[in-house]
């Protein structure tokens, strides 16, 4: 059995290993997270050091009549357009726009190259103001390394 005052003296020098003095440490903060897209609207082109994506038309469509927008690819700053990647795109338009085909794979390509892809995008579309989005799944790559990408551009169509 221990002594009362060998108990005592003990939790006095607990007490002094916990000093109130001095500031317990920050706990460590949660690892960051990886960037995220932009939650901003999809604009007609994005563009980095990697690629540029463009999906442009023509100023006015006639309605009821066939419209093309077009949508390019091209790599940029030493970077290459993947050939074997199952690259993407997926159309979403408004009620009063007719899309020829609302998904698009390599194979409909109007032009796939190392450098670039360009896509030929046949509507229709009634009289008025329409958005076209194109959600791109693609991938750009180096000798080094590959990198898998997925971006939305827009575009307003005009049709009188």
């Amino acid at each position: 059995m221990r002594h009362p005052s060998y108990v005592a003296l003990l939790a006095l020098l607990q007490l002094g290993a916990c000093s109130k003095s001095e500031p317990a440490p920050e706990p460590a903060p949660p690892p960051a997270a990886p960037a995220a897209k932009s939650a901003e609207a999809p604009r007609p082109s994005i563009e980095d050091n990697t690629f540029k994506l463009v999906l442009s038309g023509e100023p006015a469509y006639e309605g009821g009549k066939p419209g093309v927008a077009k949508l390019t690819l091209e790599a940029r700053g030493g970077y290459h357009v993947n050939q074997e990647y199952p690259i993407r795109v997926d159309l979403k338009a408004p009620a009063g726009v007719k899309l020829t085909k609302p998904s698009l794979g390599r194979t409909d390509a109007a032009a796939f190259g190392e450098r670039s892809a360009e896509f030929a995008l046949p509507f229709s579309a009634d009289p008025g103001a329409h958005a076209l989005t194109a959600t791109v799944d693609f991938a750009v790559c180096t000798a080094e390394t590959c990198v898998p990408d997925q971006r939305t551009v827009a575009l307003d169509l005009k049709v009188q």
